[in-house]
């Protein structure tokens, strides 16, 4: 059961609630089988479907995620998305951490973070002891195991209506997909933006229902050359420009929506704190996972831990411990069996500053990061497209 919740920490200015008007990603599924007519399932509550359209049922929805797309960066760049951005974007917000695992793991179970233990780019796995990075998922733990609870693309199964997931074929049985989005039918597709458009139009004129389409060229763009370079803004372009294809060669009836896990931030020259090369962030810390701008802190020492924490980093951080992230509903609804892979001592980057493990100098630091609360990595648009 849900831990209980006391009164929380009062948060800072620059913090961008999770779940904010209940408008998040973990109910744009939902409401899209509220539009399309499917029933989740006895145990699945109407009023979680907090961003269904209105009018007639649709035949369809293709559900386009693009994987770093959020608000702010396509507001600031909105001259190379002009059809994107005249579509009006409704604003929703993401989860924390403000991260793909654990945005996926929401967006294909409708659950919290903290009912799902996808809790951040990595964590410790409570069955080895070990630092555990979940997009790569080295540790011997099962996706499945991990995340027991059906996902969504299982109950449409389960209603007969499964739906169809096109991306990569690496995608297919991942072990992101394993744990967040198994259920639905496979369909291989190119990178080439043509390539997935005239996949994704074949399997709407096959078959009414849902489709979801990952789309992570700008967050990898994003990530090595940051959302301000131009190769981002010409990523942007490619997209704008298939999902105007999209809308406009979908059969009739059917509907595009298009959405994100979360924004980001390009930390070129912002403040650094690298753990091992301040002892005031070390002593006491048996590990550190997450990432650069949302941190899990392990640690027996826990109010020493944050004290110094807290000294160190001053205003450019919320540090909490783990109750208190949880009284502040960070991570959603905290199921007992979460508690162990959560830190305990929790970080939250203000600004554009990042904390390092040790920088490996082997390899070029990222420029685009996310995984913190600011409006830039929270909100991120839903916009949807009626053919």
């Amino acid at each position: 059961m849900p831990t209980g919740r006391p009164a929380g920490p009062v948060p800072p200015a620059w913090v961008a609630p999770p779940r904010a008007g209940g408008r998040s990603i973990e109910s744009i599924i939902p409401s899209a089988a509220l539009r399309l007519g499917v029933t989740l399932g006895p145990d699945w509550a109407a009023d979680q479907a907090g961003c269904g359209g209105s009018g007639d049922a649709a035949r369809g929805i293709v559900l386009l995620l693009a994987d770093g797309l959020g608000v702010a960066n396509l507001a600031a760049r909105r001259g190379h998305a002009p059809f994107l951005w005249e579509a009006e974007p409704e604003r929703l917000t993401t989860v924390f951490p403000s991260t793909t695992v654990a945005a996926l793991g929401s967006l294909g179970t409708g659950l919290s973070p903290g009912v799902t233990a996808l809790a951040g780019y990595s964590l410790r796995d409570p069955a080895t002891g070990q630092r555990a990075t979940l997009n790569k998922w080295d540790t011997p733990t099962a996706p499945t195991t991990w995340q027991p609870h059906p996902t969504l693309f299982e109950r449409f199964a389960a209603a007969g209506r499964p739906a169809t997931f096109i991306g990569e074929a690496r995608f297919e049985d991942s072990a992101m997909t394993l744990s967040s989005l198994r259920g639905a039918r496979f369909v291989p597709a190119e990178t080439a933006p043509a390539a997935r458009v005239a996949v994704t139009v074949g399997q709407a004129r096959r078959a009414e229902g849902l489709i979801y389409l990952y789309w992570g060229d700008l967050d990898k763009i994003g990530h090595a050359q940051g959302w301000e370079s131009p190769a981002w803004a010409e990523a942007l372009e490619a997209l704008d420009g298939a999902v105007r294809e999209l809308a406009q060669a979908l059969p009739r009836g059917w509907e595009l929506w298009v959405t994100a896990d979360h924004g980001m931030v390009d930390v070129t020259g912002a403040p650094l704190w690298d753990v091992r090369q301040i002892p005031a962030l070390s002593d006491g810390v048996s590990m550190v996972a997450g990432e650069a701008r949302a941190v899990h802190v392990y640690t027996d020492q826990v109010g020493a831990v944050v004290e110094r924490w807290r000294s160190v980093l001053g205003e450019g951080a919320w540090v909490l411990t783990r109750s208190e992230a949880i009284a502040a509903d960070l991570f959603g609804p905290v199921d007992d069996r979460v508690l162990p892979y959560l830190g305990d001592v929790i970080v939250a980057l203000a600004g554009r500053g990042v904390v390092v493990d040790a920088v490996d100098e082997s390899k070029p630091p990222m420029i685009g990061h996310h995984g913190s609360l600011t409006a830039q990595e929270m909100e991120i648009p839903l916009i949807r497209l009626t053919r």
